[in-house]
């Protein structure tokens, strides 16, 4: 029997009020069981939370039920892949040696079934992000990171949130140009030969058939709770209502016209 595989991404836990946290929270919980019940492998595109910083011995508490929820389908048997998101790429070991998922700082091809998948934040893939693309490296480096681990963890998670904020913030004030572009970035890794590209980042639920191919985004998990799933070698994409995924069909973001 073919086995499962979901992909979900750009929850951004902690980003917004404790009333939309618990019920964020407690959906992903909810799925998190799912994926265990079906014995399915799961992708997590990035941005799974806001803000993610390893200290030495220290890491955010908050995120305490989702992390212990994630260890406990990865000892089910349960394969996790973790792309890293431009909100949550300083992972150090903790993820991979406790919780049991399998970490990746940039793109992941993986074969799956009779399926051959490209999968990517999308982070920096926009023409004009390329001053992120230069703070993306310096963001990176481990001098920096080293340093940022001088600060007490009490002033440097509050202030890397309060710096996650506005960037997103800024994001969201921008024009909604980057779903094109995205597209044809998946259009191009399908005629390398890739059946299907997942992108994440944008915030918007995408399903597209191209040539031989898919394009996904899976959306996000911060208003609308969808997923993808490929299930016998074909994608569609799910809203999680907390108990069971319902079909779900994306529109365009607004003002945005589809390259075909």
């Amino acid at each position: 029997m073919a086995k499962k595989l979901y992909l979900i991404g750009d929850a951004h836990l902690g980003a917004q009020t404790p009333a939309q946290e618990e019920l964020k929270t407690n959906r992903l919980i909810s799925f998190l069981k799912w994926v265990e019940q079906e014995n399915a492998d799961l992708i997590i595109c990035g941005d799974l939370f806001d803000f993610w910083f390893e200290y030495r011995y220290v890491i955010p508490r908050h995120h305490f039920r989702i992390l212990a929820q994630l260890s406990q389908i990865v000892t089910s048997g349960v394969r996790i892949h973790y792309l890293a998101g431009n909100h949550d790429f300083w992972f150090g070991t903790f993820m991979q040696e406790e919780v049991g998922m399998h970490f990746h700082a940039d793109d992941l091809k993986l074969e799956h079934e009779n399926l051959s998948l490209f999968i990517q934040h999308g982070d920096g893939l926009v023409k004009n992000d390329r001053l992120y693309r230069i703070l993306k490296k310096v963001f990176r480096s481990k001098v920096n990171i080293f340093l940022y681990r001088l600060l007490h963890p009490d002033l440097g998670v509050p202030l890397a949130l309060f710096f996650s904020h506005l960037s997103r913030n800024a994001g969201n004030n921008k024009a909604n140009y980057t779903d094109v572009e995205y597209r044809q970035f998946a259009y191009q890794k399908i005629t390398e030969g890739y059946d299907v590209v997942v992108l994440g980042h944008t915030h918007w639920a995408a399903l597209e058939r191209y040539q031989s191919g898919w394009y996904v985004n899976p959306g996000n998990w911060m208003e609308f709770f969808t997923y993808a799933a490929v299930d016998q070698n074909v994608p569609r994409l799910f809203q999680w209502d907390g108990i069971a995924g319902v079909p779900f069909h994306p529109t365009l973001p607004p003002g945005n016209l589809r390259q075909t």
